[in-house]
C-alpha cells in the first residue's frame, strides 16, 4: 500500500476513534489513551493494552461502523483483562471465547456486528473458553464452531436456546467478567504447552487469528526472563485498566451516554476483594471532584473538535459514613476499615465528616472534621438491621454529603423507596450468597473480612 493510501487509512481510523467519543464515549475515551500504529501482518485491528494496531488494507476496505465496532471490542477486552489472563491457554480458542464475552456487551451498547458474529452472556472469558471445543475438533484453518450448548446458560442452568438470551438481569456480565475468575485454574489442563503460538515472522506473538473479524486482542508484552522464571505479574496493568474504565466509564455518565449493561460491567469489575483499600480511594477521590462543568470544556478534547465537560474541582464539602452496627460486627475488620478512612479523609479533607450508627434505628450521630476523626468507633447498637433510618436522618437534617460511605454485612432488604441523590458505596464485609446482596443501587466494594 503506497503512502498516501496509508495515510488515507491512518486518518480513517483516527475518525473512527472520534466518531466513538461522539457517540459512545466510554468506548472513546479508552481507545483514545492508545496509540494507532499501521501492522499489515493483522487480519483486521488488534490491541495488547499499549497500542491499537491495524492493517491498513482492512481499514481501506471496511465500513467505519465496523472500524468502530471492532476498535470498541479491543478496548473493551483489554478493559475487562482479557490480554493478561490468557496464560498457558490456547491463543485462537481464547480469541474466540473474548469475542464471545465482549460481542454480547457490545450488542447491548448497540453496536452493529458483522453478519454472522456470536455472543454469550453472563459468563467469563475463561467459561466461554470451556464451553469452545479444543482445536483439534477444528477443520484446518476454519474458525471454531459455535461454543457446546448452543446458547448462553440462564440462572436455572437451563440453555436459552440462543447466545445472550434469558439472562436473569443481575447476573451480570460485569460480575463475571470484571476480574480474576477464581475457578479458572481448575479443572483439566489448557490443551497448548503454556509458550505463546509464534508467528512465521519469529516474533513471538500468536499469528493473527480474528474468526469474527471484530478485531483481536493480543496478549499483554512480558519481558523476557531467559530463565523459566515466572512472567512478570499484570497487576499494574490491570490496575491501570480498571482506572481507565472507571473514568471512562463517569465520563460516559455525565453525558447521559454510558449504556446499561456497560454499567453493569463496570460495577462487576469493581466488585472485588482485590486492593480494597485502592477501590475506596478511588471512590472517595473521584466523589471529591464529581462536579462536571461545561463552562469549562475538557481541554484534551478540543483538537478533535469535542467539547467534553471538565472536571471542576471544589474540595468535598460533606463525607457521610453510616456504619451497620447489627449483629456480630467484627471488630477487627471494622478496625481495618476505619483506619483506611481517616487517612483518605485526611488527603481529600471534606469540610465535615457525619458518622451515623445504625442498627433497626439510629443509634449515634456525630460529625467531625477531616483531621479529628476518632482513632476507633465505640459501637453502639447491636440490634437488626435496617437501611432506612440512616438515610432518613440525613434526609431531616438536611444533610446533602458529596458521598456516603455504608459498612454493613448487606444483610437486609429494607431499602429507602427511592435513591437517595447522592452517590452511595457499599463496604459489605461479609460473604452473604449474591441473591442476598445485590443492592438497588450505588456501588459495591467486597472487603471479605478482610483485616489489617
Amino acid at each position: 500500500m503506497g503512502a498516501p493510501a496509508a495515510a488515507e487509512s491512518a486518518a480513517r481510523v483516527s475518525a473512527c476513534v472520534t466518531e466513538l467519543l461522539r457517540k459512545q464515549p466510554f468506548f472513546g475515551s479508552l481507545a483514545l489513551r492508545l496509540p494507532l500504529r499501521a501492522d499489515p501482518s493483522r487480519k483486521t485491528l488488534a490491541s495488547d493494552g499499549g497500542e491499537i494496531r491495524y492493517d491498513p488494507g482492512w481499514v481501506a476496505e471496511t465500513g467505519a461502523h465496523l472500524i468502530e465496532a471492532a476498535i470498541a471490542r479491543v478496548v473493551l477486552a483489554c478493559a475487562l483483562k482479557h490480554h493478561t489472563r490468557r496464560g498457558g491457554r490456547d491463543s485462537r480458542r481464547w480469541q474466540h471465547a473474548s469475542q464471545l464475552v465482549t460481542h454480547a456487551l457490545l450488542e447491548e451498547a448497540g453496536f452493529v456486528l458483522p453478519p454472522g458474529a456470536e455472543s454469550l452472556q453472563g459468563v467469563s472469558v475463561e467459561e466461554a473458553y470451556e464451553r469452545l471445543p479444543p482445536p483439534e475438533e477444528d477443520g484446518p484453518g476454519d474458525s471454531p464452531p459455535p461454543p457446546q450448548g448452543g446458547g448462553a446458560s440462564t440462572p436455572d442452568g437451563q440453555s436459552s436456546g440462543r447466545a445472550g438470551d434469558g439472562n436473569d438481569p443481575h447476573d451480570d456480565p460485569g460480575d463475571s467478567d470484571g476480574g480474576e475468575d477464581p475457578d479458572a485454574g481448575d479443572g483439566p489442563e489448557p490443551e497448548s504447552s503454556g509458550a505463546p503460538e509464534s508467528d512465521s515472522s519469529g516474533s513471538g506473538e500468536p499469528p493473527s487469528h480474528d474468526p469474527a473479524g471484530t478485531g483481536e486482542v493480543m496478549d499483554a508484552p512480558v519481558g523476557e526472563t531467559g530463565d523459566g522464571s515466572p512472567p512478570p505479574d499484570h497487576t499494574a496493568e490491570e490496575q491501570a485498566w480498571d482506572e481507565a474504565m472507571h473514568q471512562a466509564a463517569s465520563l460516559a455518565k455525565a453525558e447521559g451516554k454510558l449504556p446499561g449493561a456497560i454499567r453493569e460491567a463496570v460495577h462487576g469489575a469493581h466488585v472485588s476483594r482485590l486492593d480494597w483499600r485502592a477501590l475506596l480511594r478511588r471512590h472517595l477521590t473521584e466523589a471529591a471532584k464529581s462536579d462536571y462543568s461545561w463552562s469549562a470544556p475538557n481541554r484534551r478534547f478540543i483538537d478533535s473538535g469535542l467539547y467534553l465537560p471538565a472536571i471542576r474541582s471544589e474540595g468535598m464539602e460533606t463525607l457521610a459514613v453510616i456504619v451497620d452496627t447489627s449483629g456480630s460486627l467484627p471488630s477487627d475488620t471494622l478496625a481495618a476499615f476505619w483506619s483506611e478512612l481517616r487517612e483518605i479523609a485526611t488527603e481529600i479533607e471534606p469540610q465535615r465528616v457525619v458518622v451515623l450508627q445504625v442498627d433497626t434505628a439510629v443509634r449515634d450521630a456525630a460529625e467531625y472534621s477531616a483531621f479529628d476523626l476518632p482513632d476507633e468507633v465505640d459501637v453502639r447498637g447491636r440490634g437488626g438491621t435496617d437501611f432506612r433510618p440512616g438515610f432518613a436522618w440525613l434526609e431531616e437534617q438536611g444533610v446533602q454529603p458529596a458521598a456516603c460511605v455504608y459498612f454493613t454485612d448487606m444483610e437486609c432488604s429494607r431499602y429507602p423507596e427511592s435513591e437517595p441523590p447522592f452517590p452511595i458505596l457499599w463496604i459489605n464485609w461479609s460473604d452473604p450468597p449474591p441473591e442476598r446482596a445485590r443492592e438497588p443501587w450505588g456501588e459495591r466494594i467486597d472487603i471479605g473480612n478482610a483485616q489489617g
